[in-house]
């Protein structure tokens, strides 16, 4: 393999990609047909099931709206504290 400069390199590359843009977008490639996206399959669950399933997303609605209304107060504790991993230290020398 022969090295090239710098230069040559991007040179080459430039090329390559202006006729890779080139076939890509000329009409003479014949367009793939791609099929329509299908719509996402629903669950099939009885009528029992869907009402429960709406009242759980009506209560998770509200139980959002409430934790949103509510303010903090700028004092408030977290919930957890980081503890620093203390060095153990060596045993006093006797002598």
């Amino acid at each position: 393999m022969k090295p090239i400069s710098r230069r040559d390199f991007h040179l080459l590359a430039a090329i390559g990609a202006a006729s890779a843009a080139l076939a890509h977008a000329s009409p003479q490639t014949p367009q793939a047909q791609t099929p329509a996206p299908k719509p996402p399959a629903k669950l099939l669950l009885t009528p029992e099931q869907e009402k429960k399933v709406q009242e759980e997303l009506a209560d998770r609605d509200q139980k959002i709206a409430r934790l949103r209304a509510r303010t903090l107060p700028y004092s408030l504790e977290p919930a957890f504290t980081f503890h620093v991993r203390v060095p153990q230290r060596r045993p006093p020398v006797k002598g």
